[in-house]
């Protein structure tokens, strides 16, 4: 009997310490998103303009490389103001995924990780405009915190959806190879 609590002991130390540095991982993830969305609201207006632009040139020119240079121009100065909030979204929602993975990692109840998780991506929303604010050539907008914000739930939502399916192939497995 001695013997089965030492192992359960040892088990159950492993095992915090699994969960620590889990949560330590994650917690890395969460700041390194958190350092990408800083470096490029620190990029002053041309260099965020010039950023976006470049990258809507190579797509385009990489499905038509024998495209006019007034054509692309055209294209760019008209789709760039629309890329530049999709790629808000795109950040923002892999936040929501990556703050709810953190968040879930704890011991609370699902309302609670949802609303920490929000507020914390919200909060972060915020303050990334507001340092946007202060950048020469950027401004901070209020849609971009909407926007932003709609990403970040957008994120939750994909990250609850994603643990709903691993779940359910996890219990047909399980009940696959114990019939």
């Amino acid at each position: 009997m001695m013997e089965e609590e030492i192992k359960q002991n040892l088990k159950e130390k492993y095992n915090k310490k699994i969960n620590i540095a889990i949560k330590v991982i994650n917690f890395i993830f969460l700041v390194a998103w958190m350092g990408l969305v800083f470096y490029f609201s620190s990029e002053i207006g041309n260099e965020s303009s010039s950023t976006s632009g470049n990258t809507i040139r190579k797509i385009i020119t990489f499905f038509n490389d024998e495209i006019k240079l007034e054509d692309l121009n055209y294209i760019v100065e008209t789709y760039q103001p629309i890329v530049r909030k999709i790629a808000h979204f795109t950040l923002y929602t892999t936040g929501g995924f990556i703050i709810y993975n953190f968040i879930n990692k704890f011991k609370i109840n699902r309302s609670k990780k949802i609303i920490f998780s929000l507020l914390i991506g919200v909060l972060y929303a915020i303050t990334d405009e507001l340092h946007q604010y202060f950048v020469p050539g950027r401004s901070g907008k209020i849609l971009d915190v909407i926007i932003d914000s709609s990403g970040i739930i957008t994120g939750i939502l994909l990250f609850i959806i994603f643990i709903k399916i691993i779940s359910i192939i996890q219990n047909k497995l399980f009940v696959k190879f114990n019939n």
